[in-house]
This record gives C-alpha cells, sequence and structure tokens, in this order.
C-alpha cells in the first residue's frame, strides 16, 4: 500500500485524510494483523447509522417510523455496503491474512465491514459532519436530492395504509412445514377494517409476508 494508492482512494472516498495512518489502520482485516480495524469498524457503524437516520429524518418527515425503518435497512444492509466498497476500490486496498487471503472470492462481508471501519476512520479524523458528507455523496444517488429508494412490498402497503387512513398490516404466520428442499412458511396479511386479506408462501419468513403484502397490493391498487 504506497502513498499513490491511499491518494487514489481517498480521492474515490472524496475525503482527505489529515492523518493517513488512521485510514492505514482501517484497511487491515483482523486476520491480516493484532492492529486491525475491528474497533474502526465499531465505530463507524454508529456513525452510519446516525448520518442515515438524520437524513431520513429530515428527508421522510411525513413518512412513518416503520417505513423510514426499512427503507434505512436497505440502505445499510451489507449487500449495498458491500457493492459501494468494491465501486469505492477499498477491496483493492484491504490487508487480509491466513485463510482469508488465500480465498480467491473472501466473503463480500468483509467488504461491507471495512467501508464501516473506513467510516469510524472518517469520525476520528474528520468528526461527524465529515461522515454526513460522505453519506449524502455516496450512501444517496445524488445529494440533496429527493431518493429514489428500492422499495418493498411491505413498504408500499404500509404506505398505502397510512395514506388511506388503515392501521399497520398484521403479519401471521398460519403455518410451517418442511419438506425435502427445505422449510415453507405461511403467512397471512390482514389490516383491519380492509376486506382483503393476503396469504403469501415461501422459503422463508420474510419471502412469505412479501408475497402476502403483494396480493392485498393487487387487490387496493388504484383505491
Amino acid at each position: 500500500m504506497n502513498k499513490d494508492d491511499l491518494y487514489e482512494l481517498q480521492s474515490a472516498l472524496g475525503y482527505r485524510f489529515k492523518d493517513v495512518s488512521i485510514l492505514k489502520r482501517a484497511l487491515v482485516h483482523a486476520s491480516a494483523d493484532v492492529e486491525h480495524n475491528e474497533r474502526m469498524e465499531f465505530l463507524g457503524d454508529g456513525a452510519l447509522g446516525y448520518a442515515v437516520n438524520k437524513a431520513l429524518y429530515h428527508r421522510m418527515s411525513r413518512k412513518s417510523v416503520g417505513v423510514i425503518a426499512e427503507r434505512k435497512a436497505i440502505l445499510v444492509s451489507n449487500k449495498r455496503l458491500a457493492s459501494l466498497a468494491v465501486e469505492l476500490g477499498i477491496d483493492r486496498h484491504l490487508r487480509l491474512g491466513g485463510s482469508v487471503a488465500n480465498d480467491r472470492a473472501p466473503p463480500r462481508k468483509i467488504y461491507a465491514d471495512a467501508l464501516e471501519a473506513v467510516i469510524g476512520a472518517i469520525v476520528i479524523d474528520g468528526g461527524i459532519n465529515a461522515v454526513q458528507k460522505f453519506v449524502d455523496k455516496h450512501i444517496y444517488p445524488h445529494a440533496g436530492d429527493a431518493i429514489d429508494f428500492e422499495r418493498h412490498a411491505k413498504s408500499k402497503l404500509q404506505e398505502w395504509a397510512d395514506w388511506a387512513g388503515f392501521a399497520s398490516p398484521n403479519y401471521q404466520v398460519v403455518k410451517q412445514e418442511k419438506d425435502r428442499v427445505g422449510e415453507l412458511w405461511y403467512v397471512q396479511c390482514t389490516i383491519e377494517d380492509l376486506k382483503h386479506v393476503g396469504e403469501g408462501v415461501a422459503r422463508t419468513k420474510r419471502e412469505a409476508e412479501r408475497f402476502a403484502a403483494e396480493v392485498i397490493l393487487s387487490k387496493v391498487d388504484g383505491k
């Protein structure tokens, strides 16, 4: 990891470190050295959550807490953070050791954790405002613009219920069974005072809930 590498990475991050050694520490995985990045990862996880919460609080003032929480979960998911880490080039600068270093395709969560460690490094070097700027630039498509969120069926149904004046949707597991492949979840979605009932069956509870929500959405669409 040479000076030019760090210059390139800082340019991609959009943040110039006053103390580059902090960034170096953030790029050391626990498998590589006793002086690793796990404490920074812990700090970065909290800072990222705060910065995303603050942005959503101001930009979604009329949405329910449930909708906001689910959209936050999408923004800070390991899948999204790992993709961003690769986009920024963090994966190319990360120091790995042991069997992890020999793995031709390390678990992508390692990259998500490394991004959180880098965010922790930004907190230490520049404070929470620097993290907020990072979030505005990289976590959202465009800083200051309305966000086009990946929308889950459960979020859409919750929004519809809020708009139509109904209570929040209720999801209940009515049956769970196993076959040769694995588990099957049967979920029923109801909304108080609404005649429509949604039923979903899937390999995971979350997916079954989504299918059940989609059934009700198909029935109330346009109402």
